[in-house]
């Protein structure tokens, strides 16, 4: 009787390597959203460690640069308008979209640039209905920076403060860019290394109208009135 041999063959196949919860993504992209432009570039300047951002720039211009801080690579977003008071509903919509467009596809973290001056009621809607253009869970990957030592912090500024889950920086002459790439690698981390999920923005189609007509008056009319919508 003869015998007969069987070789069994075991291939290993390893698990794809997936991202670790703790794990950090290679670019880190935050958007500044302020209302100065020498304040914003000022914060920009102190991230990327060097002169990236003009203090006499158009404040309507919407800047993106890439660079580094510390040992990680980073993509700042410069809005310096966004949060001026005499900004229309138009110009936020725009505005928001160009953010989400230049952070694709999403930002990490968003950096709100307050003062430590009188706030009304009004000044903390726009801040608000600011941040939920961007998405409904803006909050988990938003924090407030701002450049100057409070003397006394107001309500309105203490409640936005707690909504980005009291995440505040205050950037003085002694500050540390070690600190603010801590506290940004925090919020990444509380978020699993995930962006900000701006879908609903980024999918909204760009209408372009023509209004046609002799009367220049009536056409300049329609197109406020059209806008304003």
């Amino acid at each position: 009787m003869s015998t007969s041999e069987t070789t069994v063959i075991v291939v290993h196949n390893p698990p794809c390597r997936r991202r670790r919860s703790h794990e950090l993504p290679p670019l880190l992209r935050i958007v500044l959203l302020g209302s100065s432009v020498s304040e914003n570039s000022l914060v920009g300047n102190f991230i990327l460690g060097r002169a990236a951002f003009d203090c006499e720039a158009p404040p309507d211009v919407v800047e993106r640069v890439r660079g580094r801080l510390k040992d990680r690579d980073v993509m700042v977003i410069n809005s310096p308008q966004l949060l001026q008071r005499n900004i229309s509903d138009h110009q936020i919509t725009q505005t928001v979209r160009e953010c989400v467009h230049l952070s694709d596809p999403g930002p990490h973290v968003i950096v709100l640039l307050l003062k430590h001056e009188p706030c009304s009621a009004e000044d903390q809607e726009r801040v608000e209905k600011v941040l939920l253009s961007f998405s409904e869970q803006v909050y988990q990957h938003t924090m407030v920076l701002t450049t100057q030592e409070p003397t006394e912090t107001s309500d309105i500024l203490q409640n936005i403060i707690q909504k980005c889950a009291s995440r505040h920086f205050i950037l003085q002459g002694s500050s540390s860019p070690d600190d603010l790439l801590q506290m940004f690698e925090d919020i990444v981390k509380m978020n699993d290394g995930r962006h900000l999920d701006c879908a609903e923005v980024s999918e909204c189609v760009k209408l372009n109208l023509v209004v046609c007509g002799s009367d220049g008056t009536l056409k300049s009319f329609i197109s406020d009135l059209i806008l304003q919508h």
